[in-house]
């Protein structure tokens, strides 16, 4: 009688399938269905318990494809990352993936600069029959919303103001904003300089608040340099600031890796202390905000919550298509508190 060989040492082993994992657990095949589908809800516990040891003792996979066939969903959620340098984008990722898969939803990954570059992409989106998207980084073009929903396709935005039938989850920049104002008024700044981002809807609505702000409380218009995003520009920011002649004595920056920058500028290039000459304020509350060499004061944006508002938006879809979620001030070193 033959035998079949036992697989080599390191070969692949064979993709199970549903009946083995059936038979293995003293289960129908019907139940390891219901087990990796929308009716896992239905198998008790221990029984699930059983088909999945099933499953991962004969590496079954189950085949996704039967599942779109019949419902015309994928289960794929579409995520956009404006880029990996802003460590943002990275917490804002990991906390929505997790709460994804919670839900039995896969990601796909697309990391663009822009959102005319994520207009290129719809037909591609398309293809792969994502069931929507969860953008991180703001929506600007009208012209993207529509496609997408003419796609049949539905978004969610981080810090971006609606578009169409857009969905849209932010942090209360605004008022953010204001207390930035506050904060470098009550530590005595008399000529505050803010450090701006590109045009994005964060951008606007911190700045915003932080001019309504100064107003009320009696300053002069801050002097604005247009930034970006990043570390690099922040530096030549406040680099072009101070070789101008200027010497603000407080300074608001779109976020922490501009402040970071301007910080480094300050120190090394033009022998300035922060915030003995200099106050400075940020916003994110990215992990080096809060590293030894920078203390930055800044404001802490809630990933878990603005995450846990995207996926609520898309996959729930409750009547307000808005959710505001507060941030709070992170006092440190570069102000007087």
């Amino acid at each position: 009688m033959s035998r079949t060989p036992p697989n080599p040492p390191g070969a692949t082993r064979p993709q199970a399938s549903s009946t083995a994992v059936a038979r293995l657990a003293g289960v129908s095949q019907s139940t390891v269905s219901r087990v990796f589908s929308a009716g896992a809800a239905a198998v008790s516990a221990p029984v699930r318990e059983r088909v999945m040891k099933a499953a991962a003792e004969l590496n079954y996979r189950p085949n996704a494809l039967p599942g779109i066939l019949q419902t015309g969903r994928s289960g794929i959620i579409a995520v956009v990352v404006g880029g990996f340098y802003n460590p943002f984008f990275t917490e804002f990722l990991r906390c929505v993936t997790g709460l994804l898969r919670e839900r039995r939803l896969e990601i796909m990954l697309v990391d663009t600069a822009s959102d005319d570059n994520l207009n290129d992409i719809v037909g591609e989106l398309s293809r792969y029959r994502i069931d929507g998207v969860i953008s991180a980084m703001a929506i600007h073009s009208a012209k993207v919303a529509r496609k997408l929903e003419s796609a049949g396709i539905p978004i969610v935005a981080v810090n971006s103001k609606r578009v169409g039938n857009m969905r849209t989850v932010s942090t209360d920049n605004r008022a953010a904003g204001g207390v930035a104002a506050d904060v470098l008024v009550d530590g005595g700044c008399k000529r505050i300089a803010y450090l701006a981002g590109r045009d994005s809807q964060a951008q606007s609505e911190r700045e915003r608040g932080f001019l309504k702000r100064l107003e009320e409380r009696g300053r002069r218009k801050p002097e604005r340099v247009l930034a970006g995003f990043s570390y690099e520009e922040g530096h030549a920011a406040a680099v072009e600031l101070l070789s101008a002649g200027s010497r603000p004595d407080g300074m608001f920056c779109v976020n922490d890796l501009v402040a970071l920058g301007a910080m480094d500028a300050i120190r090394q290039a033009f022998g300035l202390s922060v915030p003995g000459d200099i106050q400075v304020v940020g916003f994110d509350d990215i992990p080096m905000a809060g590293w030894r060499a920078y203390e930055l004061t800044t404001f802490h944006q809630d990933m878990e919550a603005l995450a846990r508002g995207s996926v609520e938006l898309l996959v729930d879809e409750p009547a307000n298509p808005r959710i505001t979620v507060p941030c709070r001030l992170v006092p440190r070193g570069t102000t007087r508190l």
